[in-house]
Parts: structure tokens; sequence; C-alpha cells
């Protein structure tokens, strides 16, 4: 079991900070909703006990009615403060959840270390963080309700000691204790709970991955095709079942603490009445003070009992309050990495020393050494598994070596400002981004207000775009999906790759990098495509990557890699005279590329 890195006081000095910092009207509503909750019980146990003092001195009736009128007051006033709490305290604990601290954490996941956001360890943990905020019923908003329960019940009960005071300490004592001994109790079922988190988080992943996937319009044909609706189903009943079993588990444990809580609850008021029943009997205590010891032990008790019953429930909130500060601290890291801006002199050039990489004890690298010359063009060529797009992301630092250095024009990666360095690279991968806008967006990756509009006109021509936009009715304010507007257009595989090319083009950085990103085009196509590239680039240093070598013939230099080496290096025309794994690739592909076949 691993000890949370934030214990409960920690989390509710964060949650009554965060309050404080982003929303007033929540921290008034919360002040007040705990006044409301101590002074209420206190109003009707010290009114009734007045009154019956009252008869017990032949006090005037009218003293009698200016008793409840003044306590009338004083209930309207404590109404109208609980009204004005039970009316903003739900909302605005909600919309501290959701939309700002909710909000928060969105913006975080674009800025956390994409190592860490990639593994296992970093999609557990940030799983664990939505799932604290995903809900009003458990982590970061129920922390606030029992903040506030237990604010009042601790509150509450001193107030309540002081009062009985006067009685024999023993009472105070045993009430304490048993309140005590119902805490320890119903605290092993949150050490259960602590104890099998991960389990039953992953048993989650497992199941909300079956619900996205049914949803996912993507899958929607296979689903069908396959006949997998069964195999679906069933798969999300074993684990809906597995969930069913832990909180079976969790709901017995808790059973047995609540059985715990009631004797224990029946001895120790059962004792605290006969004792106060036996002092009126004796003569030693009015009727009015056993009105008022009756109705503050009761009190007391449950105060005690909800103080005992609300902290467990808050321990196990801070579990979770927890997992979302973990998250947040992981991209509050990356934020504050910010290291002073360096200027990059073009051409770039690039240049990997003895880096090692490996996923979790996967090993892709292993001091691996690679220079690539300013301005020049690079194939990199492989079969699946190789390591390209792995050393890919390590050369745009999305992926962090585990030894060993990446150089731009000398300067290693780590002195050059994240932001910066990524200004450095035209990127167009297999799997890019598409947005439900419009297509100019797509291509500037910014709003058309702030898109340069002559220019998505040139690369759009560059790209081969033009014909399909010339089609449409917008043109290339169309939008590339009908999600968000019902007159969208829907791109072909091969449009998209074009459209994410033309993205490429727009950003004109020094380094262009093309990961697979014609794969839907056909290899003649392909071909002519890498052909176009190589004219529009000729300053820029450029890396391309593919399958199929249509991209090779007019690189500088072709490199072969096998199993996280560079096993072949050279021009296409000095691999083919080396008649080796290179050459035997491109000839098996070659027929691809003539049109005449």
């Amino acid at each position: 079991m691993n000890k949370p890195k934030y214990g409960v006081f920690s989390n509710i000095f964060f949650i009554t900070k965060g309050i404080l910092r982003i929303d007033r009207i929540l921290l008034l509503s919360l002040i007040a909703l705990i006044f409301a909750m101590v002074v209420q019980p206190i109003i009707i146990i010290y009114m009734p006990k007045f009154i019956i003092q009252y008869f017990e001195e032949n006090r005037p009736v009218k003293d009698i009615l200016l008793l409840i009128f003044y306590f009338g007051i004083v209930s309207l006033i404590v109404g109208q403060i609980r009204s004005f709490a039970d009316g903003y305290f739900p909302r605005k604990k909600s919309h501290f959840r959701s939309m700002k601290l909710g909000a928060e954490m969105s913006l975080a996941s674009l800025h956390v270390n994409y190592k860490y956001l990639s593994s296992q360890q970093g999609q557990l943990e940030i799983r664990k963080a939505r799932h604290a905020m995903s809900r009003p019923t458990t982590g970061v908003e129920d922390m606030v309700v029992r903040i506030v329960e237990c604010s009042a019940n601790l509150i509450g009960a001193i107030i309540y000691v002081i009062i009985l005071s006067s009685l024999d300490p023993l009472i105070i004592i045993g009430l304490i204790g048993c309140g005590i001994i119902s805490f320890i109790a119903g605290n092993r079922v949150n050490k259960f709970r602590q104890k099998n988190k991960d389990t039953i988080s992953k048993i989650q992943k497992k199941h909300y991955y079956v619900i996205d996937t049914t949803k996912d319009i993507k899958y929607a044909k296979d689903i069908r095709m396959y006949g997998m609706f069964d195999f679906l189903v069933n798969l999300g009943q074993k684990y809906i079942n597995s969930e069913i079993s832990w909180e079976k588990k969790i709901s017995s444990r808790v059973f047995i603490s609540s059985i715990v809580d009631g004797i224990i609850a029946f001895l120790r008021d059962g004792f605290a009445y006969i004792y106060l029943v036996f002092l009126v009997i004796q003569g030693s205590l009015p009727v009015s003070e056993f009105i008022l010891y009756i109705g503050s032990i009761a009190g007391l008790s449950m105060w005690i009992s909800n103080f005992a019953n609300n902290t467990i429930i808050l321990a196990a909130d801070s579990l979770e309050v927890s997992d979302y500060r973990v998250f947040m601290d992981k991209a509050e890291e990356s934020l504050n990495s910010k290291l002073p801006d360096k200027t990059v002199d073009v051409p770039v050039s690039i240049e990997l020393q003895d880096v090692s990489f490996a996923y979790d004890d996967h090993i892709i690298f292993d001091k691996f050494n690679l220079k690539i010359e300013k301005g020049k063009k690079v194939a990199l060529v492989g079969i699946n598994g190789a390591g390209k797009s792995t050393l890919i992301k390590l050369i745009l630092n999305l992926l962090e070596p585990d030894n060993g250095q990446i150089l731009l024009n000398g300067i290693d990666s780590k002195e050059i400002d994240i932001n910066k360095y990524l200004e450095q690279f035209s990127v167009a991968f297999q799997d890019a981004l598409i947005l439900a806008y419009g297509i100019d967006v797509n291509i500037s990756m910014k709003s058309s207000e702030e898109t340069d509009q002559n220019k998505v006109d040139d690369v759009i021509k560059l790209a081969g775009l033009q014909e399909k936009v010339n089609s449409l009715e917008k043109g290339k304010y169309t939008s590339v999906e009908k999600y968000l507007d019902s007159s969208g257009t829907e791109l072909s595989g091969g449009e998209r790759q074009k459209l994410i090319l033309a993205r490429a083009l727009y950003k004109n950085a020094p380094i262009l990098i093309l990961d697979e990103p014609s794969s839907a085009l056909d290899p003649i196509a392909e071909a002519q495509l890498y052909e176009k590239y190589h004219d529009m680039t000729k300053d820029k240093t450029s890396i391309y990557i593919s399958h199929r070598l249509s991209s090779t013939k007019f690189c500088d230099e072709v490199l072969l890699l096998d199993n996280g080496n560079i096993i072949e290096r050279g021009t296409h025309e000095e691999l083919m005279q080396l008649n080796g794994k290179y050459a035997h690739m491109f000839e098996v592909q070659s027929h691809y590329y003539n049109e005449k076949n």
C-alpha cells in the first residue's frame, strides 16, 4: 500500500486555499453554513430549557412571551443565514470543482511532460486525478462538504462539552471515548479502500475502455462487420462484475462498522440518560437543567458520531485530492522548467550523442549516436518496431532520453526553452490532430482572424489540396468534420494527409519532419509528393520517415534502422551498390513506383 504524497491536513489547507483564491462567495457560504449548523441546534436545546426555567421561577406570562419572541428573532436571523448558505453552497461547490479546478486540470494536461503523459504510470495518475474531479459525491467536491461537516461537528462538540462541563467529567470522557471507538471501526474501512485503490482503478480503466470503444464511431464498422457485440458486452459485464465484487467487499465492511457504531451509540446514550434521570430523582438537578443536559448529551453524541463518520469520509476524499495534486505537480514542474530563450541559427544541425531510451524494461536505444548536418535531407527507413517514431519523439523533445544528449547546432536541448525548441520544427505526423473547424484553421492551427490567409492559399496549392478546396461552397473556410457543422465536408484519407502536409508547410520551421504522413496515398502519388517536398524545402534540414522507400532517391542520406541501431547508411545509390538489406527492400517495393505496372 503506497502512502499518499499529501496528508489530510495538507489537503484541507489546499482546498481551503483554493476556495479563498477562486471563489469568495463559496467561502462566505461555507462559513455561513457552518455557523447555522452549529447555532440552530443550540437554539433548540436552550429554548425549552429557559421556558421551563421561567415556569419554575414563576415568571410573568409577559416575560415568557418576550423570551419566545427573542428566540423567534434569533431563529429567523439564523434561518436566513442558513437559507443563504443552502442557496449558494451546492452550486458554488460544484462550480469550484468542474469549472475552476477542473478547468485548471484541463489546461495542465496541455503542459505536462509528454513522456510522463504517455507512460503507464502517467496514464494511471491522470485517470485517478480525473476520478477525483469527476463526481460531486467523491474527491475534490465532496471534500469541500466534509470540511464543512467536520468543522461544524468539531465546533458543536466543543460547545456541548462546555455546556456539560458541570456534570461528572466521566460522562464527557465516556462520550468522547465512544466516538473514538466508532472512528477506529470506521477507519478500518478507509484503510481497506486505500489498500485496494489501484486494483479497483485498473478494473475501472478496462471498463471505461470498453465503453469508449463502443461509443467511438471509428470502431463502429468493425464492431458490426465482425459481430463483436456479444464479445464487448460480455467483456464490459466482466469488468462491471469485478467492480460490483469490490463494492460488496467494501459495503460489507461499512455494514459491520455501522453495527458497531449503533451498539456504541445505544450504550453511550442509555447510560447518560439513566445518570441524568437519577440526578433528577435525587433532586440535585432541576427539570430545566435536565432538559438542557438531555439535549446536550444527545447533541454531543450526534456531533461526535458525525465527526467520526465525516472524518472517515474526509480521509477517503483526501486520497483522491492527493491524486489530483500529484498530477498538477507534474504539470507545474513542466511549467516551471522554462529556460532562457536561446537563439538557434538557421540552418540547423541535429546530433544525438550516446542516447539511451527505454519504455519501462523495453530498451529502444542504447548509446545511440547520429548527426544530421545543416540543411541535409535524410530518409529514415526500417520495419515496424525499428525505433523510427521513438527517435523522432526524442529529437522533438517530446520524450526525454534516459541518458545522453540531443543537440541543435551544438546546443543541448535541455538548455533550450521547450516552446523555443519546438519552434524549430514543422512536423507532419501520420495520426495528426484534425479539428472540426475550417481548413484554414486546421492549417494554421490558429483562429481565422489570426491566420495569414494568403499563406494558407499558397500551401493549399503546394500540398495538392486546391482541387478539393475549389469544390467546396465555403472553400477553405469549410469545416473538415460534420460534428459541429452539418454543412462541413468529410476528407478522404489522402486529403487528410495533404492537409497535414499543408500545416507543416505553413509553419515553415527550419527543420521539417514527415513521420509517415502519406501512407494513405498510393505509392506513385507518395513518390511524386516527396519529390515536390524536396523542391520546396531546399534550405531546410529534413527527415523523412516511411515504410515505403519513395522518399529515399532524392535524399542526401538514407539511414536504415533496425532494433534501435543504424545498420546501413549512405546515399540511395551507395546502399543499392552495397546490395544489403536496404537494396533488398527497395527491389521488393520498386515495382510499386513504376507507373507502367
